[in-house]
């Protein structure tokens, strides 16, 4: 009879586990297409380097980003943070096992006996160890599953800040490049509007020219004048933004050197001024994009966002786990005695045990609200996950497009720039026998300026999509 009476117990008490067992919510996958649409067709290889920027082929962008990954400031916090996450999950470990701890204790009591008798002094010793385990029946886990899922979380914010700082770097650099090249473009071609306009200045007074072509060479000088400390002015603020990211002593970098080498300078005679650092190493025309799938489980902010839903998940656990039994197990034995002395004679052994379970009952529904809260959490994590995956598929197919469209305008820009400076020089010597007019050449003049600035602007433009394509795709692995 007391064997089927056992028995019965623990079946019960399987069933009692079984019914209350909790289960987190399912992560809802996000729905990843076979292929980006811009990519071409059957592009399943993935060819990124860990780091990435060599691909620009400049040395000092490689120091600055090296730099920067070493300072930076807000990249230490980052890092703090998962040491913190690291030992936050290693306390929720040491949480699950039993606490053991000493008591070293010592007292006296004076009394005075209510029938008038002797007074005395009452004393008590003890050395006291004791162990304590309380454990959750249905979520003892859960506590140790979000602190794992927040490290990893931390892990991959790390990541991510590293691929942000490292993209940022790489941008504002080649906003630097752009406008000391821009700088430079201007004094060159403020010293020989200023020559042209001595010259404007001496017909004039010897009455070959009239005040309108003397005004307009003013004119186009002080339009080059004017731009001089507009750039130098935005150069001086990339170069602090820079020495502000790369966390390091404050430098201003030296002027960019010429690349009379490049393939469009040579090929336009542009001698140098529309390529140097820019593209000193010829950009890949296109950079495989590999699979969207892999993409999501490779770019940092995404895993970021999952393991947020994991730990979530858990915290529904744990909040469920709340509203479920849990039992405690103390114990504590040592030495107890009425003297100090007695302590190390005689028989001053002494331990005391006890089990206890605890159902929660009543607790004016805070305990289901915060069941609820929980999941609320959760859910709000998964639409979070959710949203940061589409936009990383997005931010994938706007570089894609980016970079196909840059390369292809570059391209026909050159062209442009191409004819203006061949117009500028064919009608400068027609200008100077005397075939064309100052309002020609001016023109001229005024056209290859433009597209000078304009074909820089544009080449920046095109390296930040390919920092923006490599940052989408999730850096180096």
């Amino acid at each position: 009879m007391k064997k089927r009476v056992l028995c019965r117990w623990l079946v019960g008490s399987v069933a009692l586990v079984s019914a209350c067992a909790v289960t987190p919510p399912e992560i809802v996958p996000v729905i990843t297409p076979d292929e980006y649409i811009f990519a071409h067709r059957g592009d399943t290889l993935l060819v990124v380097g860990v780091e990435w920027w060599e691909v620009f082929g400049d040395t000092t962008l490689n120091r600055l980003i090296l730099t920067a990954i070493e300072n930076n400031q807000d990249l230490a916090v980052a890092l703090s943070n998962v040491e913190v996450a690291r030992q936050t999950m290693a306390t929720a470990r040491a949480s699950l096992l039993p606490q053991v701890d000493v008591g070293v204790s010592g007292s006296a009591t004076y009394t005075t006996p209510s029938d008038g008798g002797k007074k005395r002094i009452a004393q008590s010793y003890s050395l006291l160890p004791r162990a304590s385990w309380e454990l959750s029946l249905f979520g003892a886990g859960a506590t140790t599953d979000a602190a794992r899922e927040e490290f990893l979380a931390s892990e991959w914010g790390y990541r991510a800040a590293r691929l942000a700082l490292e993209a940022e770097v790489a941008t504002t650099y080649f906003e630097w490049l752009q406008y000391a090249r821009s700088l430079e473009i201007s004094e060159r071609s403020y010293a020989l509007r200023l020559e042209a306009q001595q010259k404007s200045d001496s017909l004039f007074y010897y009455g070959y020219t009239s005040g309108v072509d003397l005004w307009q060479a003013r004119s186009l000088t002080a339009t080059a004048a004017t731009d001089i400390p507009s750039y130098r002015r935005a150069m001086l603020q990339a170069n602090l933004a820079l020495n502000t990211l790369v966390g390091g002593e404050p430098e201003l970098l030296p002027m960019p050197s010429h690349s009379r080498e490049c393939e469009h300078s040579r090929g336009a005679q542009l001698d140098g001024l529309y390529c140097g650092h820019l593209t000193a190493t010829p950009l890949p025309v296109y950079v495989p994009s590999g699979l969207p799938s892999a993409m999501l489980e490779r770019r940092p902010d995404v895993m970021e966002a999952f393991h947020k839903v994991e730990a979530a998940a858990a915290r529904t656990r744990i909040a469920r786990a709340n509203r479920l039994p849990s039992f405690a197990l103390t114990g504590e034995g040592g030495l107890l005695s009425s003297t100090l002395k007695g302590l190390t004679s005689h028989n001053p052994a002494y331990w005391t045990a006890s089990l206890s379970l605890t159902q929660p009952l009543f607790h004016f529904g805070e305990l289901r609200a915060e069941e609820r809260k929980a999941y609320e959490g959760w859910r709000q994590a998964m639409l979070n996950y959710q949203s940061v995956a589409l936009g990383a598929l997005s931010d994938v197919e706007s570089a894609l497009v980016a970079i196909e469209n840059y390369n292809v305008e570059a391209a026909k820009y050159l062209e442009l720039l191409t004819a203006n400076a061949r117009l500028q020089e064919m009608t400068a010597a027609l200008y100077a026998d005397g075939l064309a007019s100052s309002l020609n050449l001016i023109d001229a003049e005024r056209n290859l300026y433009s597209s000078q600035l304009d074909y820089i602007s544009l080449l920046t433009e095109q390296l930040s999509a390919y920092v923006s394509l490599y940052k989408a795709l999730g850096g180096g692995w």
